[in-house]
């Protein structure tokens, strides 16, 4: 398996803009790729960890009623 960096100078030594242009944009789509993976694990943690927060509220408001 090549390394993308490297097929991208390659890309620019031999004169191919647009080799060079698809493995930059295929850099870029992975790097994407693994952030968006990132911030689905991130929302999910978020997003059950909430209703505990939500619950915890609303017991702090009927002790104030």
């Amino acid at each position: 398996m090549s390394n993308p960096y490297e097929d991208a100078v390659d890309a620019v030594f031999n004169k191919s803009p647009a080799s060079f242009e698809d493995t930059v944009g295929n850099i870029l789509a992975d790097k994407l790729r693994e952030r968006i993976g990132v911030e689905k694990v991130a929302i999910a943690q978020n997003f059950l960890n909430e209703p505990e927060a939500q619950e915890d509220q609303e017991g702090a408001a009927d002790e104030e009623i």
